[in-house]
């Protein structure tokens, strides 16, 4: 370990050399090796523990789905939505298709049945989580393959109970919704932080994926991202497999509107927007098909901006001159006597040249 030049610090861990500038005194001698560096050629001793082998990386499992290309083995994916838009119904036909083989929405093919469903809901009550059941027809696998609790269950279960723990291998946990489960607070990045390694914990004791129903925060405006879809601190997104955000398209309307949804963290796997209707059985169908149907968000805020009544004057006018630049457009609405800011009119043109395939 001897470096010359007046060095006195090991050049592996910082601690001081000997008073001959040989040994490192935290390990007691040259244990370390020689290493290539600025003074020489010399060799690292690699690490024994702690780190994945070559072998086990040559023999690592692919990217693998329980719901192909909507729900990924081995991850955490999140249901994200404001206050009374579906999560939960989106929730539960997950849970139909996984017990059942079913294809989930008519379109997502189950690859791979769960040995166990859990459905840990302390937000709703026995008597209308029930009715949602019978209504979708789990009926006949609660109890086998489909276990669930609500609110109306005695005392609090946690994450770390061997009610929960002797049934992970092989499991795919819900978690409805995931701030009840969460000590601390949602806006702390340290708790969520503790938050996530207990999440995780599920994993590495057996269960195939965990999915967080998680509430979007009420100023979630008129799009949807990873960002504004997780109320609380940043670091929920950042633990995800994969977040599905959901709205309903016309939530003055919530029974008869379609849901529209969007994977809002693609990592492993490449997601298309869709939307799907929810019949009085619960159960959610898709419309048409993601690979050529292109759909997007309805504006919500953005309607307010008609009060001129001009909006499909300035549509018309946009669709005329879909080659012009943004600026330009404006000052050609103007001189119209249509007042529109660049970022409506830049919304418009990109929905009008996706309707229009282009």
């Amino acid at each position: 370990m001897a470096i010359g030049d007046g060095v006195t610090t090991c050049l592996i861990c910082n601690a001081a050399l000997d008073a001959e500038g040989v040994n490192c005194t935290r390990i007691g001698g040259p244990v370390h090796g020689d290493m290539q560096s600025d003074y020489g050629w010399r060799d690292i001793a690699l690490p024994s523990e702690g780190f994945h082998t070559k072998d086990e990386a040559l023999n690592a499992p692919p990217v693998r789905f329980l719901i192909k290309d909507f729900l990924q083995r081995d991850g955490v994916t999140a249901l994200a939505a404001p206050v009374r838009e579906r999560k939960s119904l989106i929730a539960l036909n997950m849970v139909h298709s996984l017990c059942t083989g079913e294809k989930l929405f008519d379109y997502f093919e189950v690859t791979k049945r769960p040995e166990y469903v859990m459905y840990l809901c302390p937000e709703v009550s026995l008597g209308p989580f029930t009715d949602r059941i019978k209504k979708i027809g789990l009926m006949d696998y609660v109890g086998d393959r489909f276990f669930y609790r609500t609110m109306s269950a005695d005392g609090h279960l946690k994450l770390t109970d061997p009610e929960i723990q002797d049934y992970l291998p092989g499991s795919v946990v819900f978690l409805d919704t995931a701030i009840r489960f969460l000590s601390g607070d949602e806006n702390s990045s340290t708790d969520v932080r503790a938050f996530a390694d207990e999440i995780f914990s599920l994993l590495r004791n057996g269960a195939w994926a965990v999915i967080l129903v998680h509430h979007s925060p009420k100023d979630s405006g008129d799009s949807m991202t990873l960002e504004n879809a997780m109320r609380g601190s940043g670091d929920f997104g950042a633990f995800l497999t994969a977040c599905w955000g959901t709205k309903l398209q016309d939530p003055a309307d919530p029974y008869k509107s379609t849901s529209f949804l969007s994977n809002l963290k693609q990592r492993d796997f490449e997601s298309r927007d869709f939307e799907v209707t929810c019949g009085p059985d619960c159960r959610m169908r898709i419309v048409g098909d993601p690979a050529t149907r292109l759909v997007s968000l309805s504006h919500r805020l953005g309607k307010r901006a008609n009060k001129d009544g001009f909006d499909t004057a300035a549509e018309d006018t946009i669709r005329a001159n879909l080659d012009m630049p943004i600026r330009k457009l404006q000052e050609h609405l103007a001189g119209l006597g249509i007042n529109r800011g660049t970022t409506w009119i830049a919304k418009t043109r990109a929905r009008i040249k996706t309707e229009g395939g282009e």
